[in-house]
C-alpha cells in the first residue's frame, strides 16, 4: 500500500497520514482479537469445570475506536443463583467488556461526546471517518437512548 504511494513521486501529507493511522488500526484490530482469545484460552483452561461447562465458541464482533474485532469466544453452561440453566461468556466477565449491542463502551463514549455538539447526522459521519465504522444517525440516536436510560437508572437509586 505504501509503496504504491511512495512511488508516485507525490507524498500528499494528508494521504499519507490517513493511510498509517488505518494500518495502525489493522494491527490493532488483531492484536486485540489475539489477546482476548489468548485470554478466553486461559479462562477456559483453569475454570472451575464443575461449575462451568464448556459448550463450544461463537463468534462475535465487537466495534471499537479501531475498527471492528472479530473473536472467536467461548460460551459455557453453569447453574444460575436461582438454579436455573444459564449460557455465559466467562470472558465478558473477567475482562468487565461493557458494550451496547456490538458497541464497546469507548466507542459509545466518543459518539455521546460527538453528539452532545453536534448533529446525530454530522456524528454519525464524524465516527464513520475516524473509526472506519459504518453507523448512521438513527444508530447514534439508538447509542445515545441506551445511554440516557443507564444514565437514567444509576440517578433512581440516589
Amino acid at each position: 500500500m505504501l509503496n504504491k504511494m511512495i512511488a508516485i513521486n507525490e507524498i500528499e501529507f494528508n494521504t499519507l497520514e490517513r493511510e498509517i493511522y488505518e494500518i495502525g488500526c489493522e494491527y490493532a484490530r488483531r492484536l486485540m482479537a489475539e489477546v482476548l482469545m489468548q485470554v478466553d484460552e486461559i479462562i477456559s483452561k483453569e475454570r472451575d469445570k464443575k461449575i462451568y461447562r464448556h459448550k463450544g465458541k461463537r463468534r462475535t464482533t465487537i466495534k471499537t475506536l479501531m475498527g471492528e474485532v472479530e473473536i472467536d469466544r467461548v460460551i459455557y453452561k453453569a447453574k444460575g443463583e436461582n438454579g436455573k440453566t444459564q449460557h455465559i461468556y466467562l470472558l465478558d466477565k473477567i475482562i468487565n467488556l461493557n458494550t451496547y449491542g456490538q458497541i464497546s463502551s469507548n466507542l459509545a463514549l466518543k459518539i455521546a461526546e460527538n453528539a452532545s455538539i453536534s448533529s446525530y447526522r454530522n456524528t454519525a459521519k464524524n465516527i464513520t471517518e475516524l473509526t472506519g465504522q459504518s453507523i448512521s444517525h438513527g444508530g447514534v440516536w439508538n447509542i445515545i437512548q441506551i445511554l440516557g436510560k443507564k444514565i437514567k437508572e444509576l440517578y433512581t437509586y440516589f
